[in-house]
């Protein structure tokens, strides 16, 4: 499979868009992103500049990845996760712009809808429920949930990779 970028995607000049990958309707992928091989951006997301995808990650419909952020390889965003990178809203006031973007780490799975606020960071093998609001780093290989995120179990074996 070629990579295929639906008519109505915006790709940014400067944007990077590996083999093999998919690019839904209306997504907007901003200057310098890269986007690894068989990646898939599924319908209305906003991939942030110079936010980083991995290889095999898949993102699902309605998300925003922000700016800087880093999605490694292997990952599942649910639909409509949020990340940000900000800790002030700062809408028409003097802000010194410091991100603080998120990391989420190689074959994380993030269910649908979650929030994930700025400097955190998602450990390998990760799996974060639908709904959650994660506002602290997560150790890898463990199961979260919650608004605010909490531990519920390890991740089985059967399922890490």
């Amino acid at each position: 499979m070629a990579t295929k970028i639906e008519k109505t995607a915006i790709i940014e000049p400067g944007a990077i868009i590996g083999e093999n990958c998919y690019i839904g309707h209306y997504a907007v992928i901003r200057p310098g992103v890269s986007i690894g091989d068989y990646s898939h951006v599924r319908a209305h997301c906003f991939i942030a500049a110079e936010a980083e995808i991995g290889r095999h990650t898949q993102i699902m419909q309605f998300s925003n990845i922000c700016r800087n952020a880093i999605v490694e390889d292997e990952v599942f965003v649910g639909m409509g996760c949020m990340t940000t990178n900000t800790r002030k809203i700062a809408y028409r006031r003097p802000y010194e712009d410091i991100a603080e973007p998120p990391i989420i780490r190689r074959a994380a799975r993030i269910g649908a809808r979650v929030t994930i606020l700025p400097g955190v960071e998602i450990g390998e093998n990760v799996v974060v429920g639908a709904g959650s609001l994660v506002h602290k780093s997560l150790a890898s290989g463990y199961v979260f949930i919650g608004n605010p995120v909490k531990l519920l179990k390890e991740v089985p074996k059967e399922e890490l990779i």
